[in-house]
């Protein structure tokens, strides 16, 4: 073979390796929402007050959450315990909330909630204070109130009443933001996370309910009781604090809404992990 049918017979065997077909990374798109599949979603709010004025109050059965910026605080987590080790990349996580109010002012802004918050439990009230009955749900005065007495000092991360200490209770650089003026009646009101989002879907998947434990309202709860003396018991998966704007209250539907469709959803891209 001389040099010229040599260098012919190279030029068609690269084209031919060039034109290899390669098989692109296939992202894939979950979404968790309470349905008839699914119960890991856990959403209320709770109330600035004192003991006897909404300090004890559990909103955990109501079909609303009310967010402003320090007297309403929305909290909310999702069980995405099924993707462990699913993934190899978490490429994006966007928080799907549906407005019932739509108001033109203000913001809402996602934080991560401090670990030493976890333990906190839906509950199965929607306003009025309760009192007795070993409620372990959570209001502004506790994680996991129990309605008794005496009361004991506040169990939130802050040892203060409500998770409102910034660095403390929850992280003090917000996981994504929007405007409230983004948002329509019963429509949907998307906030984008940004961040290490492999690392936050680490922690949270390493964790589950601990399902034969209920709470007041029959939601399984994320951590065993603990002694009241003591800190709270933690979790991986702390879920998220939901914050507004001063003189604007937002209501969002949550996961007792009897409309499946304007139910909160957790909607995560990743790429899967090789076989």
């Amino acid at each position: 073979m001389n040099f010229t049918a040599w260098k012919y017979y190279r030029l068609i065997a690269l084209g031919l390796i060039l034109n290899l077909p390669v098989s692109a990374e296939e992202e894939k798109t979950v979404i968790f929402k309470n349905d008839a599949k699914y119960s890991g979603t856990d959403d209320t709010y709770v109330k600035k007050g004192s003991s006897f004025s909404g300090g004890m109050s559990n909103f955990g059965a109501c079909e609303i959450m009310q967010v402003n910026e320090t007297t309403k605080i929305g909290l909310i987590r999702f069980d995405v315990s099924s993707l462990f080790k699913k993934y190899k990349k978490i490429t994006s996580i966007t928080l799907r909330l549906f407005s019932k109010n739509a108001p033109e002012d203000g913001s809402i802004n996602v934080h991560r909630l401090s670990i030493a918050n976890s333990g906190w439990r839906e509950g199965g009230n929607c306003g009025g204070t309760q009192i007795g009955g070993n409620r372990h749900e959570v209001t502004w005065m506790h994680l996991a109130d129990y309605g008794g007495f005496p009361l004991p000092p506040p169990s939130w991360a802050s040892r203060t009443a409500g998770p409102t200490s910034p660095g403390v209770d929850y992280d003090k650089l917000a996981l994504g933001s929007n405007k409230n003026s983004s948002s329509k009646l019963d429509g949907p009101f998307e906030i984008e996370f940004k961040g290490d989002l492999t690392a936050l879907i680490d922690d949270w998947s390493l964790a589950s309910p601990i399902i034969k434990l209920k709470d007041k309202g029959g939601n399984p709860c994320w951590t065993a009781d603990w002694n009241w003396s003591q800190p709270a018991a933690e979790t991986a998966n702390e879920g998220l604090l939901l914050k507004g704007s001063e003189g604007t209250i937002h209501e969002f539907h949550t996961s007792e809404a009897k409309n499946l469709s304007v139910r909160p959803q957790l909607i995560i891209k990743y790429k899967p992990r090789e076989k």
